[in-house]
């Protein structure tokens, strides 16, 4: 089944709206205008009727054949000037005047006898008059002497209602017309001004799906569709982005696991073989097994996203002596710091400093930190420890001397897979994964970590910790 576009589904409903909203119009004014013609026609024939009882009355009155002339000139003369007819009757209901020249006869129609009763009348349908006439007609009965002696009946025929009806409801269709064709012109734009984006967005989708990750879409409206556009973009440069560091890391993890899988074999092979003289065995056994724990390594780390990433990694917090977790781990590393004649230097803002955290998890996040600290400084260089409070906060900051990192480097610095060594000729062994496990561990904690640095002069990386207060802590 072919799918409607976007454009043909928004041009069609908004036509349908806008016509269905002109034929609602139409009917309406229809109506509108055959009340409004009706009861406009209405009051003029009661009027030009009471006019002409008046006029009966005074001839009556005064009783004289001559201005029986004068009367009926007079009815001819208000009949030609409102485009009506007049028909003045007897108690018989025979046509005694009329504006019609030679009309005679009577007016046998139900209404007319009703007016002869006395009543005021308004009708509107059919009369004979020779034939049957479609007439709207006012009829007022002509009272002397008290007593009805007979009627006046002023009408006009309805085709003269119709038709200035019909010419204005003309006037209308023709106006409607060419604000349609107007109108079909304006959606017509505005329907591809919105669809075009949209079908821009698709075929970029489209393109993405395939594996085209640089693929972007122009952005010219300002609006939501813009919106959507830049959205669409950013979305792409971090899928483009997350798939360049997911091939780095491929890159990485295989270079990881291949050295030290190469080097157990050909050392275990060694053994096995012959190859490696027996009093040499030990030394090499242990490379293997630095290698093994290297690898092991590698695999917690990958463990461990997988686990942070699916909001598995459960902490256990406790209370403890942050300022105690820095010394220890500190004593990890002493044999690293003197082999490159590391300068450190350790600054406690008190004796004892209790948070409220993950301990484990912490010293994990210590351990990454100094681990590159110190992989990164230079020779001889300066690694400098801070622990204390800060706006509440407890808090702990390691700098180091060396190259620094680039401003640019410093928004992806704890991205999944992200290494600013790409030469890694500083760093060897690690898959990018260090700083991703700091940034998630500390999160998870609901707290902050990041990164300052100024290139070719250090780098510092620095994480906040809920402090507690007790009495440890106040007596140190």
């Amino acid at each position: 089944m072919k799918k409607k576009s976007i454009y043909f589904q928004l041009f069609t409903l908004v036509m349908s709206i806008f016509l269905i909203s002109i034929l609602l119009t139409g009917t309406l004014l229809f109506g509108f205008l055959g009340s409004y013609f009706t009861q406009t026609n209405e009051k003029k024939l009661t009027d030009i009727a009471q006019q002409v009882v008046d006029n009966t009355l005074v001839l009556a009155e005064n009783g004289q054949a001559v201005s029986y002339g004068a009367y009926v000139k007079d009815l001819e003369t208000i009949a030609a000037t409102t485009g009506t007819q007049v028909f003045v009757f007897d108690h018989e209901a025979k046509v005694i005047a009329s504006s019609i020249k030679g009309y005679g006869g009577e007016l046998k129609e139900t209404f007319t006898n009703s007016i002869l009763e006395g009543e005021a009348k308004t009708f509107k349908g059919s009369i004979s008059m020779g034939s049957r006439v479609s007439m709207l007609a006012v009829g007022r009965p002509i009272k002397y002497a008290d007593s009805i002696v007979g009627g006046v009946l002023v009408s006009i025929p309805m085709p003269q209602v119709s038709q200035a009806r019909s010419e204005i409801i003309g006037i209308f269709l023709r106006n409607m017309i060419i604000v349609t064709l107007f109108a079909a012109l304006m959606v017509y734009f505005v329907a591809k001004k919105i669809s075009k984006p949209i079908t821009q967005l698709n075929e970029a989708a489209k393109s993405i799906a395939t594996g085209n990750f640089n693929q972007r879409v122009e952005v010219e409206d300002t609006g939501e569709i813009g919106e959507l556009g830049e959205t669409f973009n950013y979305m792409a440069e971090s899928i483009e982005q997350f798939e360049n560091t997911r091939n780095s890391f491929l890159a990485n993890v295989s270079h990881d696991l291949r050295t030290p899988m190469t080097t157990i074999t050909g050392f275990v092979q060694g053994i096995l073989d012959g190859t490696i003289p027996e009093e040499k065995r030990d030394w090499y056994l242990s490379i293997v097994l630095d290698e093994s724990k290297r690898l092991s390594r590698i695999v917690n780390d990958l463990f461990d996203i997988s686990k942070l990433e699916q909001g598995k990694f459960n902490l256990e917090l406790r209370e403890f002596d942050i300022n105690e977790l820095t010394r220890l781990n500190i004593i990890k590393f002493e044999k690293r710091i003197t082999d490159k004649n590391i300068q450190l230097s350790v600054e406690f803002e008190r004796d004892n400093l209790m948070v409220s955290a993950d301990r484990d998890a912490i010293s994990r996040v210590m351990m990454n930190l100094f681990d590159n600290a110190i992989k990164f400084t230079n020779e001889k260089g300066f690694i400098h420890i801070r622990v204390g409070t800060k706006n509440g906060k407890a808090f702990v900051s390691v700098e180091n001397s060396g190259m620094g990192i680039a401003e640019e480097e410093l928004l992806h610095i704890f991205d999944r897979f992200y290494k600013t060594d790409k030469s890694r000729s500083l760093d060897k062994n690690g898959a990018g994964l260090g700083l991703y496990i700091v940034k998630n561990i500390i999160q998870a904690h609901g707290e902050r970590v990041w990164a300052e640095s100024k290139q070719g002069e250090f780098a510092r990386f620095s994480f906040t910790l809920k402090k507690t207060d007790n009495k440890k802590q106040i007596e140190g």
